[in-house]
């Protein structure tokens, strides 16, 4: 029994690291972000060896998570992602998926397992999560055709299968649980420092002080602020051309008009609004025209041939 579980664990520790170096390997920009976003945070906490000691230990701990199982299960809780549960729903969506997965494998035989589930949400929108999961929301099921779904299936499934997921789970569980734990140190360091003071200095003094340590919390909290904007800006990019690629992925596997079909939709329910520079910077996803544009001159370019 024990020896069975010693087993396990070694081999999900053994595919983490498998993963996580493949991750890193395709996306170095993650890592610089992170080495940055970690000696920032670490100043936070203190700026002495231990502070940069418990930093380290932290932010491992947080990517074990992120890349382990766990780090799906947490992000599907977190996403309200469940299974198909009812009759009507396998009836439905299981034929759908099948289709799109079956082909994908016949395309890319890499693919591991991967399981359709459900989003109980009425805004059209579709995910995929870790290694083995998307999801499509009800009001997505409820608004596309069958081939539109199966569009939206196949781009999806080209996320998990080039290893986009792997970013949201990065960013989302590990550089998340590591900020959580950063605020939260700080919080209590402050707190600390603050009680030292008042029990050790001259109201005067403790004044003096006060106000410098305040000013240079101030500093670091921008400079964090700062380099979180630009991490997400530097992300963002990679993440519309992950974008690209999923959409020409869902074109090869031979759903580039269903695709087309439901990107029309989509800017159709889109109700537009002005949004601001720093918004269009970070944004995740392209302009919903620019990907029609691309699909639409692959399907001429193919029907030319």
């Amino acid at each position: 029994m024990l020896d069975t579980i010693l087993k396990k664990t070694k081999n999900i520790f053994k595919t983490m690291w498998q993963d996580f170096k493949k991750f890193i390997t395709a996306n170095p920009q993650y890592l610089l972000c992170s080495i940055v976003y970690y000696v920032i945070a670490s100043f936070l906490m203190g700026g002495v060896f231990v502070s940069f000691f418990i930093a380290l230990v932290a932010y491992v701990l947080s990517l074990v998570i992120a890349f382990t199982p766990l780090g799906e299960k947490i992000l599907r809780f977190f996403e309200g992602v469940r299974r198909i549960e009812t009759n009507r729903e396998r009836e439905y969506l299981f034929p759908i998926f099948q289709e799109v997965y079956t082909r994908a494998r016949e395309h890319s035989p890499e693919l591991g397992r991967i399981q359709p589930c459900i989003i109980d949400k009425m805004t059209v929108n579709a995910c995929a999560l870790g290694k083995h999961t998307i999801a499509v929301t009800k009001g997505a099921i409820e608004t596309f055709n069958e081939d539109e779904l199966k569009a939206i299936m196949a781009h999806e499934i080209a996320h998990i299968l080039y290893g986009d997921t792997m970013a949201r789970l990065y960013i989302t569980i590990g550089n998340g649980f590591f900020t959580a734990f950063v605020l939260v140190s700080k919080a209590f360091l402050f707190m600390a420092e603050w009680i030292e003071m008042v029990a050790s200095k001259s109201k005067s003094s403790f004044s003096f002080a006060w106000v410098i340590i305040v000013l240079v919390k101030a500093i670091f909290m921008l400079i964090l602020l700062v380099t979180q904007f630009l991490m997400k800006l530097v992300l963002s990019v990679s993440s519309r051309r992950s974008e690209f690629r999923a959409d020409e992925y869902a074109f090869e596997l031979g759903y580039g008009e269903s695709l087309v079909q439901a990107f029309y939709l989509i800017e159709k329910l889109q109700l537009g609004g002005t949004a601001t520079i720093a918004q269009r910077m970070t944004r995740e996803h392209p302009r919903i025209t620019s990907r029609i544009e691309r699909i639409e001159t692959l399907l001429e370019e193919e029907s030319a041939v």
